[in-house]
């Protein structure tokens, strides 16, 4: 048997997210997986045994890393201004890195119910608690509104990040924007995000 390397591995993972990003996980077969990667299907399936191990993995390089970055400026001391940003930026950064994923994730989303319940067991999602404590501090200085919760705030976070790059062609088309003109929009975004979500939470 030929030993893992890991150029390969890398080769088949990118050529696996191009596949999934393109075809969903339920369209994606693993032939064509291998045929993006330029391997045999008998290599392929030496190094993921199944398609799911492979989805697994791929969502492990992307969304994972996500999760894990804004673990660690959760728990770091900062105030929540500069926690917002960071995290409108980790999430901006990964959108700029893989304009496709948001749309990705919302197919991924319509495919199945089983699917849903594969992607909710696969990563421990403690960010909403992690915030919620913060949250209540910042509410008992009465810098917070009452209602604010963590979840929310992750999740109005995200779809601001995420939309513009679900609507992204009818905003390049609609005000005549070449790559370079959409790569200053999304940029400026960030900024107007985070004065946005940060005025939306005062009292």
């Amino acid at each position: 048997m030929p030993k893992i390397d890991h150029d390969t591995k890398q080769k088949i993972l990118l050529a696996a997210e191009k596949v999934f990003h393109r075809n969903g996980f339920k369209g994606t077969r693993t032939n064509q997986i291998a045929e993006e990667a330029g391997i045999s299907r008998t290599m392929l399936h030496y190094y993921f045994r199944t398609k799911e191990s492979l989805f697994k993995e791929v969502l492990e390089g992307t969304i994972a890393i996500v999760f894990v970055h804004m673990k660690r400026m959760i728990g770091r001391q900062t105030d929540l201004e500069t926690l917002i940003g960071g995290i409108v930026d980790v999430i901006s950064d990964l959108f700029e890195a893989k304009p496709g994923l948001p749309n990705f994730v919302i197919n991924l989303f319509n495919e199945s119910e089983e699917l849903i319940h594969f992607l909710a067991g696969s990563q421990e999602d403690t960010i909403p608690a992690q915030l919620d404590a913060i949250l209540r501090n910042e509410k008992q200085k009465g810098v917070v509104a009452e209602n604010v919760r963590g979840e929310d705030l992750i999740l109005h976070i995200y779809s601001l990040c995420s939309f513009p790059y679900l609507a992204m062609n009818y905003i390049k088309a609609k005000e005549n924007r070449d790559d370079e003109a959409m790569k200053a929009f999304f940029r400026q975004r960030r900024d107007n995000i985070k004065s946005f979500v940060i005025n939306g939470i005062r009292p």
